[in-house]
């Protein structure tokens, strides 16, 4: 932004200024609001607040573990809560018992949770595809790796790449079972093929994501 306009890489003054400027206003003001409430939430929804944000720490562990074990009923039992009060909605705004409409950080934040809930939701149910049980030991091994793979990423990845050899080693042990992108069990070939084959890319992303973090890395220190 420049003398309060968005340009581009010209300097020339680009279209649509006036939507963009109200929605980065917007964005500004919520922002501002975020900061002040620090986390708390007006008292009158704090029981709404409370059962959604359960609901969406459970859904977000479920999603992190062991899908393959979970039933479509389990899922629409969290489906049907979140229904509730999301249906208890009047016009689209959260009431309080006195019928009062909630401000606009209690608004949107329920809002998040219900719509990052829902999220949850629909992409267990993506990834609930039934697994055999002859293949369970191999998603299980790609369930651990996915999640260690993850907790190296949170915590900051790794100084070099021959930290991530452990993990190298263990996919491509488990990628050389398969047979023209298969897994074969004798001459059976179980179901869950797509959801193994998408956790196994899914953790060759995560550990090429680490490698090329430390190769990022040296070149910015110019080794």
């Amino acid at each position: 932004m420049k003398d309060g306009n968005f340009v581009g890489s010209d300097g020339q003054i680009l279209s649509g200024q006036e939507a963009v400027k109200s929605l980065f206003e917007r964005c500004w003001r919520w922002t501002e609001i975020v900061l002040e409430r620090k986390g708390r939430i007006d008292e009158r929804f704090q029981e709404q607040y409370a059962r959604l944000l359960e609901i969406r720490n459970q859904l977000e562990r479920l999603s992190m573990t062991q899908a393959w074990s979970l039933r479509e009923t389990d899922l629409f039992q969290f489906q049907r809560k979140l229904d509730r009060i999301d249906e208890a909605r009047v016009n689209g705004n959260f009431l309080d018992a006195t019928s009062q409409p909630a401000d606009l950080h209690a608004q949107r934040t329920l809002l998040y949770l219900i719509r990052r809930s829902y999220a949850y939701i629909y992409a267990l149910l993506i990834a609930s595809e039934p697994v055999s049980e002859a293949l369970l030991p191999i998603y299980n091994q790609l369930q651990t790796l996915r999640r260690c793979l993850l907790e190296v990423k949170d915590s900051g990845g790794v100084s070099n790449a021959r930290e991530l050899y452990p993990y190298s080693m263990k996919l491509n042990s488990i990628d050389n079972m398969r047979i023209d992108g298969k897994f074969y069990i004798g001459n059976d070939i179980p179901e869950g093929q797509g959801s193994v084959n998408s956790l196994l890319a899914e953790c060759y992303e995560l550990a090429y994501d680490l490698r090329a973090a430390v190769a990022e890395d040296k070149e910015d220190r110019g080794e």
